[in-house]
């Protein structure tokens, strides 16, 4: 009997002592918990009283990781000799078609629009005439009872409304409808035989509503006037007074006159943007073949470094392309369509560097504030 209280004695210490270790061992893994939370508290403190030391720090890290490499400056340097070279060779007078007699036929705008046009089988052939005949709003020789319009050769491109890219469509179309010719000022006048007769009865107003009347009783009358619209414009677009940047001539017409004169007009416009467009693109495609992603990091912060090369070439070109012209006094040097390429680029650009490096601070910031998962385990 005593051998048997002995033996259960003995399990019973074996068991409270086994007890005893395992509360041991959760004491000791709640007090080590509870430090690892204290130091993490305590850390966290520490990070919100250093906050404006820690987000600097992240600005330099991002700042570091974004700067141009000695290969990103020579490819700055290509971008802006390229930038420059095609403002200098390619002024604005280059590459245009002559206006009506100064080309052979073969050569000249009109004819070479008139001849896409008429081919085109929905357009109806009683109305080739139509097509291929002047438009009203070319005419510059008064009649008896007209004078003083301020129209000749050389000004009529700014001061009729038919040659605005934009309004002409409205106001060129409606022109031919009712042989008529409405100016930047929106006076209207009635042309014939391309002599401008008289003031349009009721105005540009009238004129609008006659077009109007003629359209609705004869819906092919205006798939006339727009085809011819866009011979006239095909026709002007290329040549040397070539047509006015959209818009100016009514808001301005002095300002028109004088970009006139330096041949600033939709064809050097849209030119400067497409060659300054297609160079930028040139260059991000080669920067993009220089990415080692061990060593440039991700393709963002990479991408950051392309757009400050676009940025930084096209404003340097744009501001000697000022430069010299301001010294020269020749407007034809003026270099618009890459200003608003450039203008775009500086806007574009530095909203997505600003969005990049907003999101690379707070994912750095957000890696120290929370900083590493709990392991109670370790250590134990």
């Amino acid at each position: 009997m005593s051998r048997e209280l002995e033996r259960m004695q003995r399990q019973t210490r074996q068991k409270l002592s086994t007890a005893k270790d395992a509360l041991d061992n959760v004491s000791s893994y709640i007090n080590h918990g509870l430090n690892m939370m204290a130091d993490e508290e305590k850390r966290v403190a520490e990070i919100s009283h250093n906050a404006p030391a820690l987000i600097d720090e992240v600005d330099r890290q991002f700042s570091e990781k974004t700067k141009l490499t000695y290969t990103d400056i020579k490819l700055l340097f290509l971008a802006i000799a390229i930038q420059c070279a095609r403002q200098y060779l390619l002024t604005n007078d280059s590459f245009r078609l002559g206006d009506q007699g100064s080309l052979p036929s073969n050569q000249r705008g009109d004819k070479l629009m008139s001849s896409l046009l008429s081919a085109n089988p929905l357009i109806p052939p009683t109305k080739a005439e139509i097509l291929t005949g002047s438009v009203p709003y070319d005419a510059i020789k008064t009649g008896a009872h007209v004078s003083g319009t301020g129209l000749s050769g050389t000004t009529h491109r700014y001061r009729t409304l038919g040659h605005d890219p934009i309004l002409g469509w409205i106001f060129g179309t409606a022109n031919i409808l009712t042989n008529s010719l409405t100016k930047y000022d929106f006076e209207t006048f009635q042309v014939k035989n391309m002599t401008i007769i008289r003031h349009y009865p009721l105005g540009t107003l009238g004129m609008l509503q006659n077009a109007t009347d003629y359209v609705s009783k004869d819906s092919s009358l205006l798939i006339t006037a727009v085809g011819r619209q866009a011979i006239h414009f095909g026709s002007d677009y290329f040549t040397k007074q070539g047509l006015p940047v959209p818009l100016i001539a009514t808001v301005n017409n002095d300002l028109a006159k004088a970009m006139t004169g330096g041949s600033i007009d939709l064809w050097s416009v849209t030119r400067g943007v497409a060659l300054s467009g297609l160079i930028n693109a040139l260059i991000a495609c080669i920067h993009r073949l220089f990415y080692r992603e061990e060593i440039d990091g991700s393709q963002s912060l990479y991408e950051v470094r392309t757009r400050k090369i676009l940025s930084y070439s096209n404003a340097i070109a744009t501001t000697s392309n000022v430069v010299i012209t301001a010294f020269s006094g020749d407007l034809k040097r003026l270099d618009v369509g890459g200003m608003l390429v450039t203008l775009h680029r500086l806007i574009s650009d530095q909203k997505f560097i600003h969005d990049i490096k907003r999101d690379f601070l707070k994912n750095e910031i957000c890696k120290m504030v929370v900083g590493d998962q709990y392991n109670f385990m370790e250590g134990k």
